[in-house]
């Protein structure tokens, strides 16, 4: 009998896709974090550490973090004990479908890969100010107000100034397995809509089922069907949101012949059919 790891969703806690947070020793929310049990986060968390010291328990290993460093937990990872009590840090959530398709390419990269990196003061000083912007546009929204293009172009510009130091900042190649989970995980954005079997991943890569499937699973600590799941359901998301097309219409692009089942599969993730997310999101 396997255990189940808890899911924790960012929509209860934001409902702007998004959540930017200030914490220092006494916040309530730096206490709530270190009495967290082995869970995952269907979305992007982003640490940047401006005073002291802490550490995560990322897939299984400590990661030390400190002043000047800034640290990323994906998706599906399995985490735990974030203790930031003695430090003073700026922490970003984000929902995968509020971020360009490079920038998430690179965080998944990054993720797998590497340890907290050591930002330059002057990187440190503009992205303080941006999370601290970020952090006021949100405050000042509500659900009715139009801003959520805004906002994504916000975040992106935030990952903008990220990315190119996180990639320079890892020192050793990625194993194997890694390269071919992030390999994996780019080729999904361009296939899922046609080719939801592993198998036809696994031939891309030039390896067998078997061998993707326990790469993946060791990796990310999912199979590759979960994650292929996971890219559906975000492209639906993205279509649900940026287009006026009918449910049966968004299934059928999404390659299901049946609108029923792709509606039960949505439900099933979200807790909400197609239609009620929507009305959600447009409130």
């Amino acid at each position: 009998m396997t255990r189940s790891i808890p899911i924790h969703y960012l929509n209860e806690d934001s409902t702007f896709d998004s959540e930017v947070l200030h914490l220092t020793p006494v916040s309530v929310r730096t206490m709530k974090l270190g009495d967290y049990d082995d869970h995952i986060d269907d979305c992007y968390t982003i640490i940047l550490v401006t005073k002291g010291c802490g550490s995560a328990d990322i897939d299984f290993h400590t990661v030390p973090m400190s002043q000047g460093q800034l640290g990323i937990i994906a998706p599906g990872q399995i985490h735990s004990n974030i203790n930031i009590k003695e430090c003073v840090i700026w922490m970003l959530r984000m929902s995968p479908e509020m971020m360009d398709d490079d920038y998430r390419y690179q965080l998944d990269e990054y993720a797998m890969t590497g340890n907290p990196v050591m930002l330059p003061e002057e990187t440190i000083v503009l992205l303080c100010e941006a999370l601290e912007f970020l952090s006021k546009l949100m405050a000042s929204m509500n659900d009715r107000q139009p801003m959520k293009s805004v906002l994504f172009n916000m975040l992106n510009v935030v990952l903008g100034i990220i990315t190119p130091r996180i990639l320079n900042g890892q020192a050793k190649s990625p194993l194997r397995s890694t390269e071919i989970t992030v390999k994996f995980k780019q080729m999904l954005p361009k296939f899922v809509r046609r080719q939801k079997k592993p198998s036809f991943y696994a031939n891309e890569l030039c390896i067998s089922e078997v061998y993707l499937n326990e790469v993946v699973k060791k990796t990310t600590g999912m199979t590759p069907s979960g994650w292929i799941n996971v890219a559906i359901l975000l492209e639906a998301k993205r279509m649900i949101r940026s287009t006026t097309l009918t449910v049966k219409e968004i299934a059928n692009n999404l390659g299901f012949e049946d609108h029923a089942y792709f509606s039960r599969l949505f439900k099933k993730s979200t807790n909400m059919t197609p239609l009620e997310f929507r009305n959600t999101i447009l409130k």
